[in-house]
């Protein structure tokens, strides 16, 4: 049995949504880049509020005069992660159709993602470890939301 950390494990799954949605050529690459992010999302923001720092969500649902849930936040990818809805009585053969821009959804969690991870205190051991190609992306940050299709860096 092979021993995971589970911030190095988001690192790459951060460097691997990235590059995903970097290179999309079909709308498949933006989900798999959404659901990636908001896989890091979900391991480094609940440490983030452990450290007493407000995460990417909390602070887009501050701007808000009255704030919706940070969860708000995440309704396509929880849509794309589940299928159903026990609480609300909705059956999954129920819930199989998503409507989204998955671009701009993935973009979104993308930048929740790197905002969060630059923000959270790791320790000296773990950082060392972390790829510089990771590095490069949390320091030097990409325009995720800026349309790309016509231009391409």
């Amino acid at each position: 049995m092979t021993r995971f950390n589970k911030i190095l494990v988001a690192s790459q799954m951060f460097v691997e949504a990235h590059e995903r949605f970097d290179r999309a050529s079909r709308d498949i690459d933006y989900v798999t880049s959404l659901m990636l992010a908001g896989a890091v999302c979900g391991i480094v923001s609940p440490l983030l509020t452990e450290q007493g720092k407000g995460t990417f969500h909390a602070l887009l649902a501050s701007l808000y005069e009255k704030p919706p849930p940070e969860g708000i936040f995440r309704l396509v990818y929880d849509g794309f992660k589940h299928a159903g809805f026990k609480k609300r009585d909705v059956a999954p053969s129920a819930d199989l159709v998503v409507d989204a821009d998955v671009r701009k959804e993935a973009a979104w969690m993308l930048e929740a993602a790197r905002e969060d991870f630059s923000k959270i205190i790791i320790e000296r051991g773990v950082l060392d470890q972390l790829s510089d190609e990771f590095l490069k992306l949390i320091r030097e940050p990409v325009d995720y939301i800026e349309d790309r299709t016509t231009v391409r860096s």
